[in-house]
């Protein structure tokens, strides 16, 4: 999904919770482990090969943070220093989940084990993932 959906579902949950900061961190950092690739290819700071890789839905970089197991650990963590903020976290972060599994690109959610993929109904940077953006930034505004 584009950014800026989970951004929108962000900004859904801190409404709905009043917790901006948790909700943010959770629905969006997640996206962190698409710079691995760029890392591995030492390519991290040729944002161009970073953009065009990530408008590739052949080759999908979702990887360790995109898996339940860093969702339990990091929520569990995150909980145990502050309850309330890691709630709010580890909500967004299984916000993450569910719009990932929405497109139809490789979206292993036990990472490292590949053996569940799990390939959604809107096509990856499409003009219905740009509606579906549009949808959420809309509820956002009418909440």
């Amino acid at each position: 999904m584009y950014s800026t959906t989970h951004l929108a579902l962000g900004l859904i949950i801190g409404e709905i919770t009043g917790d901006y900061t948790a909700s943010l961190i959770g629905s969006l950092a997640i996206d962190i482990d698409h710079l691995i690739p760029a890392i591995r290819q030492n390519n991290i700071f040729n944002f161009k090969k970073i953009w065009l890789k990530s408008k590739s839905s052949k080759d999908s970089s979702r990887s360790y943070f995109h898996s339940f197991f860093s969702w339990a650990f990091f929520s569990l963590v995150i909980m145990l220093i502050n309850f309330r903020f890691g709630l709010v976290f580890s909500l967004a972060y299984l916000g993450h989940f569910l719009l990932d599994a929405l497109d139809n690109s490789d979206f292993y959610p036990f990472y490292p084990f590949k053996k569940i993929n799990i390939r959604g109904f809107i096509p990856y940077y499409s003009r219905q993932e740009l509606i579906f953006s549009l949808f959420l930034f809309t509820m956002f505004v009418l909440l």
